[in-house]
């Protein structure tokens, strides 16, 4: 036995993994790389093997004994202690005293180590460990190494807080972790939050990564005014790595029982999201009730991409009852949808059919039915100088009503333009015909078989001029660019001609350079008008970023209207209202967008919209703005994420009519509105170093002037799960800037962990 005093790096390859003829007369070389190799790194056997002690000891090629301080290494692992043995014949270390090991990164530390290096088979007594990719750590009375990716644990805890005083961790009799799975998984397990036991199960599993599995999710919760308390407990099965379903088996404190489910399928040609939701019997209505929706798009299916929507629900007040979100109980017209397109020898082909259920007010006005729709569309660019273009479209209008009209209408839109294009200037003279034929099965009062034929000219033209300027110390570049746009079409009579899909444009800066003021095919204005416009803007050179945008714009009638929609009364006007925009980037966190209309016949403002944003980089939000539509919107809305105490949020959004008369959409007709808050969202948030709660209350306007309100609390344990129902989506959606936390762990570079 020999003893060697030693505080520096000793090579035990040199007793266990030289050949023999090294150990002669000759010395050997070490070979430097002078980069890391790829192949080296994929070596399995053989590695050498490291080692560092204050003292070295052992017996020839069976065992070598560092005491003190030791520390061996090999190729990802790493093992610490007072003193280690190493066995050479079974690749075999034992420690004792103070004993660490790291292994691609994770860290263990404990009384006593028995481990087989290359195999990582072997036992800990008396561990703690910490996971540093996914923020994890705990405590064991033992852990078993059970191969490179796995290690089972005994008697285990398991946080993402700090090891000293931890808000909340996890106990299981056995804890198994799996990085070859991403998974965690344990029995008979109790969840602790703040010394109090809040959640036992007698199995469990919990993601180390972003890899989808199988198995019950996180219970969610809510109190709604039309439901009352809610409790969901959804199940997850991921059927393939193409393919899930998620059942939510929901009960509702007033209705019942209802069973929903989602199932997502990507497939190489085609993707789609199928839901369905059944209630056997609302306790409220005593009726069964259920809701079913497809969105499937495909692609290159036998050279046609498109899209299959449809909705269906049973009643008409099932957005309204069931519902978490405005959005959803808003929806009248649920579409039953399929849209097909290709290219064919330069000519893009649509085929589309199109049904809809029409509930609550929808019933009153409800779209045609095109059953079906074929459009086809050609376009020549650069054809010695000229760019031609052709619109087609074919379409069966089935009526809404007993006596509407209903029947065929083939559109046709050639049209002929010579742009001019040059730096600093623009001319595109453009002239085009609208062709249409209808052949009507019902045509109340009014002849089945009518045809149209209106010309249409334009021309655009506009100046771009440019100049360096100087802002409050800052190099910038100014631009002013007018612009006039001229349409002419003459008057034909179309008061005989149904109106299947078409409706008045909304005035604004794109519809000013518009040769029709009516959306759709059925109506084409007679138009001999000017709109002269004016845009400046200030850009930074440095990146092309906007800092300043201002426009203006006006039209100028050179003859009254003649074309209207049914009931609307024609224009007189000789000028357009003005139109006015704004958008300002006032600094890196603040920023200020606004229009409006401005009457130069009575000086009124039909329209209004302006919109402040502050979002600095640490997370707060602010948002501020109004809106109004001459007797149709006038809202102020307000949002914002706000720190009122150190680790303490308030998030919140409220959106107010004032109106009290307004449109009806339906009907046209002015009725009374009553003034108050169409949504609005109050929460607060709660940020500790390794857990979140979030408490919001939702309230909003739904149908016949009736309001919901839902209340929501979700705890968020880091690297875990959430508990309770998920707002984020309510909370993405009302405080423009608010995003989700992150905190899937990005994958590691080769040497993560490394010591």
């Amino acid at each position: 036995m020999a003893s060697y005093p030693l505080r520096f790096a000793v090579l035990l390859s040199a007793a266990f993994c030289v050949p023999a003829h090294a150990a002669g007369d000759e010395a050997f070389v070490l070979r430097l790389d002078e980069r890391l190799s790829e192949s080296a790194a994929q070596i399995v056997e053989g590695r050498p093997l490291y080692g560092r002690a204050d003292t070295l000891s052992g017996r020839g090629n069976r065992e070598v004994t560092l005491n003190g301080d030791g520390e061996l290494r090999r190729a990802g692992t790493v093992v610490r202690g007072e003193r280690i043995t190493y066995y050479a014949e079974d690749d075999e270390v034992v420690a004792v005293g103070d004993v660490r090991v790291v292994r691609d990164g994770n860290v263990f530390t404990g009384t006593t180590l028995q481990l087989k290096i290359d195999a990582n088979e072997g036992v800990v007594t008396s561990p703690s460990y910490y996971l540093p990719l996914y923020g994890g750590r705990g405590r064991a009375a033992e852990v078993e190494f059970l191969g490179p990716e796995r290690v089972a644990l005994r008697d285990a805890t398991y946080t993402t807080c700090r090891a000293e005083d931890p808000a909340w961790y996890l106990r299981a009799e056995s804890l198994l972790l799996d990085e070859g799975r991403q998974e965690g998984s344990g029995r008979s397990a109790g969840l602790i939050f703040k010394d109090r036991k809040v959640l036992g199960v007698p199995y469990f599993a919990f993601p180390l990564g972003d890899e989808r599995r199988s198995g019950v999710l996180a219970p969610t919760f809510a109190v709604t005014s039309r439901s009352g308390m809610e409790l969901m407990v959804p199940y997850y099965w991921n059927i393939a790595p193409n393919r899930d379903f998620t059942l939510y088996p929901r009960l509702m404190q007033r209705r019942g029982v209802q069973l929903g489910g989602q199932l997502r399928f990507l497939e190489p040609r085609t993707l789609g999201d199928l839901r369905f939701a059944y209630t056997p019997s609302d306790a409220l209505t005593g009726t069964s009730r259920d809701f079913e929706s497809l969105n499937q798009t495909f692609t290159n299916v036998g050279g046609w991409s498109g899209v299959v929507n449809m909705k269906r629900v049973s009643d008409d007040n099932y957005f309204v009852d069931y519902s978490n979100s405005i959005l959803s109980s808003a929806e009248r017209s649920l579409p039953r949808d399929f849209m097909a397109a290709r290219d064919l020898g330069g000519w893009g082909v649509v085929v589309r059919a199109s049904r809809y259920q029409n509930i609550l007010d929808a019933r009153q006005s409800p779209p045609y039915d095109r059953v079906p729709q074929v459009r086809a569309t050609w376009a020549g660019r650069d054809l010695r100088g000229f760019d031609a273009d052709m619109f087609v479209d074919a379409t069966l209008f089935r009526q809404p009503f007993l006596e509407s009209a209903a029947g065929v209408r083939l559109v046709a839109i050639p049209s002929l333009s010579y742009p001019v294009r040059r730096p600093g200037w623009f001319v595109v003279p453009r002239l085009g015909v609208n062709l249409a034929t209808y052949q009507l099965d019902i045509n109340p009062g009014e002849p089945t078989s009518l045809n149209r034929s209106i010309p249409v000219f334009s021309l655009d033209t506009g100046l771009v001029f440019e100049r360096p300027t100087n802002l409050f110390g800052r190099d910038m570049t100014q631009t002013l660019e007018p612009r006039l746009f001229y349409a002419y079409a003459p008057y034909r009579d179309q008061d005989a001609f149904p109106v299947f899909d078409s409706g008045t444009a909304d005035f604004n800066f794109a519809q000013l350079f518009s040769d029709n003021t009516y959306l759709g095919n059925d109506r084409i204005a007679d138009v001999n008008q000017l709109t002269a416009a004016v845009v400046s803007r200030l850009i930074e050179p440095a990146d092309g970023g906007q800092t300043l945008r201002f426009a203006l714009g006006q039209r100028l009638y050179f003859s009254d209207q003649r074309v209207t929609m049914p009931g609307s009364v024609p224009r007189t006007d000789k000028r357009s209202d003005m139109l006015l925009a704004a958008s300002a980037q006032l600094s890196r966190s603040m920023s200020v967008d606004g229009g409006f209309q401005y009457s130069v016949g009575d000086g009124k403002l039909p329209r209004l919209s302006l919109l402040w944003r502050y979002l600095p980089p640490d997370g707060r939000i602010l948002n501020a703005g109004v809106r109004y539509l001459s007797e149709e919107i006038g809202q102020v809305d307000g949002s914002w994420r706000w720190p009122l105490a150190p680790q303490w949020n308030a998030l919140g959004r409220i959106n107010y009519s004032w109106l009290k008369q307004a449109l009806d959409p339906s009907t046209g007709l002015l009725t009374e509105a009553t003034p108050g808050v169409i949504e609005g969202v109050l929460g607060f948030e709660y940020n500790a170093d390794c857990w979140t709660t979030r408490f919001v209350v939702h309230r909003f306007a739904t149908a016949n002037a009736q309001t919901t309100s839902a209340f929501f609390i979700q705890l968020e344990l880091n690297g875990l799960a959430r508990i309770g129902t998920d707002p984020f989506d309510i909370l993405r959606r009302n405080i423009p800037g608010y995003q989700l936390p992150f905190d899937r762990p990005q994958p590691p570079s080769r040497f993560f962990g490394y010591e």
